[in-house]
């Protein structure tokens, strides 16, 4: 039998992703809800110094891996639909039925 690697995708990733993006969300509409307009994002970035950054180069790893987590899965399953359809390969049980 032909061993099957498996990949497994930690979904600790995903949830920094979306608390990172939701925590955006939540802060920018406080702001806007005290204030009135939005804030200057890359103006308050930009005052963090070299820290900015740092700052970008992980928001911009958490999006890189963000798309090809969403590309590797579309991968998996497009193939594994195009797999599905070969011959042998049935997904109900044949069944026949004989009179004699």
């Amino acid at each position: 039998m032909r061993a099957e690697k498996r990949w497994r995708i930690s979904p600790f990733m995903l949830s920094i992703l979306a608390i990172w993006f939701i925590a955006n969300l939540i802060s920018q509409f406080v702001f806007i809800s005290l204030h009135g307009s939005p804030y200057d994002g890359i103006a308050m970035l930009s005052s963090l110094g070299w820290v900015y950054y740092v700052v970008i180069a992980v928001e911009l790893l958490l999006w890189v891996w963000f798309f090809g987590y969403l590309i590797f899965k579309t991968l998996k399953h497009i193939s594994q639909n195009d797999s599905s359809n070969e011959i042998g390969k049935l997904t109900t049980t044949a069944k026949s039925s004989f009179s004699t």
